[in-house]
């Protein structure tokens, strides 16, 4: 019986493992005034044509606060890599994963945002960054 439940853990121990995000285990990048820009300093004009060329597995991703602006939800969002650092608003139109967040305003939430993917939408003239998904949040 010991060694059936050993077996058991062991395998659910394995199962879980397999579903963490690449950068779990890893340290986050640094981000220091050098690298840093943030909203006020790069438009969000810029950033975005900055990210065009660019694809969400290129950066790691932490969370500041959610804006209200009009009837727009966005996610400030810290992008960093090992050779920048700046903060972008992503557009938040799919709650499924970020409805608890929300609610708390990400209080008590991991501050990284595993996995998380977005894409640059057009709207008419203008053009946003749009969350599309994440990996489930881990607590």
């Amino acid at each position: 019986m010991k060694r059936i439940l050993i077996s058991f853990f062991s395998l659910i121990l394995f199962i879980c493992s397999c579903d963490l995000p690449k950068y779990y285990f890893s340290s986050a990048p640094e981000c220091n005034s050098e690298t840093t820009n943030d909203l006020e300093q790069k438009n969000q004009e810029n950033l975005i044509a900055m990210l065009k060329d660019r694809q969400p597995k290129d950066y790691r991703y932490f969370f500041k606060t959610f804006k209200e602006e009009g009837k727009f939800i966005y996610m400030v969002t810290n992008f960093r890599n090992d050779e920048s650092c700046f903060d972008v608003k992503i557009l938040v139109d799919t709650w499924d994963k970020l409805a608890g967040m929300k609610r708390t305003n990400g209080y008590s939430y991991p501050k990284e945002l595993y996995d998380l993917n977005w894409e640059i939408k057009s709207t008419g003239r203008k053009e946003t960054i749009r969350y599309i998904d994440m990996h489930r949040i881990i607590d």
